[in-house]
């Protein structure tokens, strides 16, 4: 070894120094890379929940809008929809047409007994029964 190092060749390599460094600069990488990951997996979940409690409500809406009878108040409703339990909360209100009612409905995901936050409203109108009644009987205009 004596003789290499006489005649100017060294033996080349990592200190560790060098290897201490890349290592933290790789550790860095992979905590940044996680937690952008975990991030990206998580906005999905929600993104997937908002899509299916939106489903849910679309179908909450044509039942109310099927339903003969006259919605006042609020209502809540649980459901067993899309694989996952919902809770749907139904309001009505008056409109400014008295032949309309506005309906809002908000549903909410049910996770392990707890409900969670609105996942997707949705604003529909619906005829009033009473008034749509009185506005199909009206009077015929006679012809000349």
């Amino acid at each position: 070894m004596s003789n290499l190092r006489q005649t100017g060749y060294r033996e080349r390599g990592f200190t560790l120094i060098e290897v201490m460094v890349a290592l933290a600069i790789l550790a860095v990488v992979a905590v940044a890379a996680s937690r952008a990951s975990s991030a990206y997996l998580l906005s999905v979940d929600r993104l997937r929940t908002r899509t299916l409690a939106h489903f849910v409500a679309q179908n909450v809406a044509a039942d109310v809008q099927m339903q003969q009878t006259s919605i006042t108040g609020t209502q809540n409703k649980q459901l067993s929809e899309q694989g996952r339990d919902w809770q749907a909360t139904i309001r009505a209100a008056d409109s400014v047409s008295p032949a309309l009612k506005a309906v809002t409905i908000e549903v909410a995901p049910i996770d392990n007994g707890q409900l969670g936050s609105v996942a997707s409203t949705l604003n529909i109108l619906i005829m009033n029964d009473q008034q749509a009644i009185g506005m199909l009987n009206l009077p015929q205009q006679a012809t000349p």
